[in-house]
């Protein structure tokens, strides 16, 4: 998976101080939180195949988007902070 490949993140969703940032800083958390919401779709996906229910019929996908969009949307896991903090600590 490349970063063109990451789901799109409005600025918006980015903490006011990396909105403040440099166009560096608001790329960098944008690649988080990208990461975290694939992240997030693959766990929603593990979690719902123990629901047959829910993972089953032509609106499958869409639950589990949902879901997903849900879990984000909520703060996410707090996954992005972390990994943006880790990313400016071993930047050069």
């Amino acid at each position: 998976m490349t970063l063109n490949e990451l789901p799109q993140i409005s600025d918006a969703a980015l903490p006011r101080d990396v909105r403040a940032g440099s166009a560096a800083d608001k790329r960098d958390y944008k690649v988080a939180l990208g990461f975290e919401k694939v992240m997030l779709t693959e766990l929603v996906k593990e979690l719902t195949r123990a629901t047959p229910s829910l993972t089953d019929g032509p609106r499958a996908d869409a639950v589990q988007d949902a879901m997903t969009d849900a879990l984000a949307n909520a703060g996410g896991i707090g996954l992005a902070p972390q990994l943006y903090k880790t990313m400016h600590r071993s930047a050069p």
